[in-house]
C-alpha cells in the first residue's frame, strides 16, 4: 500500500475587535473627538498534524503489535480469511471507548502503520484524539487492537499484553488465583463480552490456591474486580485484569445466590495438583487426572502401573475439574487406554488430521468408568469423548466444559502474546464439544466435598 499523507484541518479562530462607532458631530466650540484604532486581530490556532499512512513493511514500535497479529490471525485462525472491514471497525469503537488520564505532546507527523486499507478509519480517529486530547498513541493503539481481538474473535483466541503475558496458562487457568472462567448465554453459546445476559462465572476452583484459599466457588459470579464492574469489558481484558502479574491483592467481587460478597485475594505461585491413584474397593481402581501438561503421559503411566498390581477390572477415570492443556500429552496419555485408532480429529478450513493412539497401553482391557463436570475442559473433553467413542465407557456427571478449539501460543515482539485458535476437534465418532459441551450418558450431581470412596461408590451406581 502506497504511503499516503493526510493533514488534520488547522483550526482557526479569528476574534475580531467590534467595528468602531461614527464619529458623533462636531459642535461649535467643541474639538473633534475620535474613537483609538481598533486592536489587530486575534488567531488561535492548533498546530497542524500530518499522517502518513503507511503499510506494515516497516512498522513504528506503536503499530508494530497491530501488523503482527493481523497477519498472524490471517495466517492460522481457524476462520480464516477474516474480513478487515470487520476488524477495523471493532478497532475504532475500540479506540473511541478508550479513556485514559495520561497525555504526551502530539507528534507534528502520525506515522500510522496498518495491514489493510480498511484500517484508514482508524488512522483518522486516532489522529483526532491525538490532536484534540493528547492521548498517547501507544496506549490508544493497543486498546483499539485488543477490543478488535476480544469482540470480533472467538473467546479461544485471545491477547496478552507484556506483563501479562503468561498470566492466563493454555488450559484456561489464571495465574496467580488459580480458577477457571466461564461466560456464556442463556443458550449456552460462549460470550467474548461480559453483559448482564452473558455473566463472568467462576468454573473451576484449583484446590490449595489463592482463590480457593480465599472462600471462591464454582458458580459464583463475578461482578467487579477491585471495585471496577465487569459489565461490557472483553472476556480477556477481565482475566488479564484479575491475573495482573500474579502478584499483590486483587478484591473480587461475586454474586453466590442472593448475597454480594467481596474476596480479598493475594495472588501466588500456583500450586498445581498431581495425580491420584488409589484402589477404594477391590476390583475397582481409581486414578484422577488434573491435566494435561507435558509431563502427565509419565504420571499417568507410573499411576496405572501401581493400580495394574492390584489387577482391578474396573478403572473410574475422574477428569472432573481437568482444565485440559497440550494434545501431544492428552494423546499419548489416550495409549494407555485405547489399543491403537483414532483418538481425535481435527479440522481447519479443507484440513484434516487424525491423531492415533499407540497399541501397547497399560489400561486397553479393563472397563471404564469416566467422570465429568463442567469443569472438564478442552483435552480433558478431548479423552472422555475418545474413551466413549472407542471403549464404550459411560460418561458419568454434568455437561462438560465445551471448548472445542485446539490453540496455538503465539510469541510477539512487543513481549505479548497471542492465543489463536487453530482448528476444531471432534471425537473419534464426530461428535463436539463446541454445542455446549458433551453430555454425559448417566447425569449425576456431585456431592462437594465426597471421599474418593463416596465418588466412586455412586459413579458404580449410575453406571450399573
Amino acid at each position: 500500500m502506497a504511503s499516503v499523507k493526510r493533514l488534520i484541518v488547522t483550526i482557526l479562530v479569528v476574534v475580531s475587535a467590534c467595528s468602531a462607532p461614527s464619529a458623533e458631530t462636531a459642535t461649535t466650540a467643541s474639538p473633534l473627538r475620535t474613537q483609538p484604532p481598533p486592536p489587530p486581530p486575534v488567531s488561535t490556532t492548533l498546530e497542524p498534524l500530518t499522517v502518513e499512512i503507511q503499510d506494515c513493511s516497516s512498522p513504528p514500535v506503536t503499530f508494530s503489535p497491530l501488523c503482527e497479529i493481523y497477519e498472524l490471525l490471517q495466517t492460522w485462525y481457524v476462520d480464516a480469511p477474516i474480513d478487515a472491514e470487520a476488524l477495523a471497525q471493532v478497532a475504532v469503537r475500540g479506540l473511541e471507548d478508550f479513556n485514559t488520564p495520561a497525555t504526551e505532546e502530539p507528534p507534528r507527523t502520525l506515522f500510522c502503520a496498518i495491514p489493510d486499507e480498511a484500517f484508514s478509519d482508524l488512522c483518522d480517529a486516532l489522529a483526532s484524539m491525538v490532536t484534540e486530547s493528547q492521548v498517547p498513541v501507544g496506549p490508544a493503539v493497543e486498546a483499539a487492537m485488543t477490543h478488535m481481538i476480544d469482540l470480533s474473535l472467538d473467546p479461544f483466541t485471545y491477547y496478552l499484553p507484556p506483563g501479562q503475558a503468561g498470566s492466563v496458562r493454555i488450559n484456561g487457568i489464571v495465574g496467580g488465583v488459580g480458577v477457571v472462567l466461564d461466560a456464556r448465554d442463556a443458550a449456552g453459546s460462549k460470550c467474548t463480552q461480559i453483559t448482564e445476559a452473558c455473566p463472568l462465572e467462576i468454573a473451576v476452583v484449583l484446590d490449595d490456591n489463592p482463590g480457593a484459599t480465599a472462600g471462591l466457588a464454582v458458580g459464583d459470579i463475578i461482578t467487579a474486580v477491585d471495585g471496577e464492574l465487569v459489565e461490557g469489558m472483553g472476556f480477556t481484558s477481565i482475566v488479564s485484569l484479575i491475573a495482573g502479574d500474579e502478584s499483590g491483592p486483587v478484591v473480587l467481587t461475586v454474586h453466590r445466590g442472593d448475597s454480594q460478597l467481596d474476596f480479598d485475594i493475594e495472588r501466588a505461585e500456583l500450586v498445581i495438583p498431581t495425580v491420584e491413584a488409589a484402589i477404594p474397593r477391590s476390583g475397582v481402581g481409581y486414578i484422577k487426572i488434573p491435566d494435561f501438561e507435558i509431563d502427565m503421559p509419565d504420571l499417568v503411566a507410573d499411576a496405572l502401573a501401581d493400580i495394574g498390581a492390584e489387577r482391578p477390572s474396573t478403572l473410574i477415570v475422574d477428569l472432573r475439574d481437568n482444565p485440559g492443556g497440550y494434545i501431544d500429552a492428552i494423546v499419548d496419555v489416550a495409549d494407555q487406554f485405547i489399543d491403537g485408532g483414532t483418538v481425535m480429529v481435527s479440522e481447519a478450513g479443507d484440513e484434516r488430521l487424525e491423531y492415533e493412539a499407540t497399541p501397547g497401553g497399560i489400561a486397553t482391557s479393563q472397563r471404564l468408568v469416566v467422570l465429568v463436570n463442567q469443569g472438564t475442559a478442552s483435552a480433558a473433553e478431548i479423552l472422555a469423548g475418545a474413551l466413549r467413542d472407542r471403549r464404550g465407557a459411560p460418561l458419568v456427571g454434568t455437561d462438560t466444559f465445551g471448548k472445542d478449539a485446539v490453540q496455538i501460543p503465539f510469541d510477539l515482539r512487543n513481549g505479548g502474546e497471542l492465543y489463536v485458535a487453530v482448528a476444531r476437534w471432534s471425537t473419534p465418532d464426530g461428535d463436539t464439544a463446541g454445542n455446549g459441551g458433551l453430555t454425559p450418558d448417566r447425569e449425576v450431581d456431585w456431592p462437594v466435598g465426597a471421599t474418593t470412596e463416596e465418588i466412586v461408590e455412586i459413579a458404580l451406581e449410575a453406571a450399573s
